[in-house]
């Protein structure tokens, strides 16, 4: 696990905030579980607002609101949850946790190219 921060401005002040690059497995299903409807494979609903708000109240560590809060996440402006935003899912982004969901459906893309390859032959 490695710790990063960034700075932020907050209320008119440069503010330090830290939150954490990797969570533990069963932190990240359970996200995941929370954020996705997988009652229709076929077509999954995804809650990007849950989503991006259960990776904030459990990766950050130190911010100038209590960290884990959900409440103080809500309270923050547009901009400044914009900022943290930004930086926070640059380690989170989703499409990379559905793809990793959907090889478990589907099979590894390897694994398809080698059932599926042809061979042409001469007569």
């Amino acid at each position: 696990m490695v710790i990063k921060s960034f700075e932020i401005d907050y209320n008119g002040t440069k503010e330090t905030i830290e939150y954490e690059t990797d969570i533990k497995y069963g932190e990240m299903e359970s996200i995941l579980s929370n954020s996705i409807d997988l009652s229709d494979v076929s077509k999954p609903k995804v809650n990007i607002p849950q989503y991006r708000m259960n990776i904030l109240i459990k990766v950050l560590r130190k911010a100038p609101f209590p960290v884990g809060d959900t409440n103080a996440v809500r309270q923050l402006t547009q901009s400044q949850a914009t900022e943290i935003m930004k930086e926070v899912m640059k380690d989170y982004p989703l499409a990379k946790y559905l793809g990793d969901w959907v090889e478990t459906f589907t099979g590894s893309q390897i694994n398809t190219d080698i059932d599926t390859q042809s061979t042409t032959s001469v007569q």
